[in-house]
């Protein structure tokens, strides 16, 4: 996988953050707290950033790479991460 500059996906983590907060806060993210989403979107953005050109699918197996190393810290099964981490990039590339 062929990595390039992190400027080319630019997320503003903070307007992003805020934002599935707020999804949080009205109930329709899950049942955990906010920050094990946190650290998934995170890592989600993070993943997001170093492979600029990545397709979707490679993304991902970078992503639950990363999720298994840190799994025994994460409440957050894998197929919620996956969801809320797809939801995630989307809506960074909306806005």
């Amino acid at each position: 996988m062929q990595t390039t500059s992190a400027a080319q996906r630019s997320i503003d983590r903070d307007a992003e953050l805020t934002y599935w907060r707020g999804v949080h806060a009205i109930g329709h993210l899950g049942q955990h707290d906010f920050d094990h989403y946190q650290r998934l979107l995170e890592m989600g953005y993070d993943v997001y950033q170093a492979y600029p050109r990545a397709n979707e699918e490679q993304l991902y197996k970078v992503l639950q790479d990363s999720y298994h190393r840190h799994s025994p810290a994460l409440a957050v099964s894998w197929d919620e991460a996956r969801w809320l981490v797809r939801h995630a990039w989307h809506h960074a590339q909306q806005h």
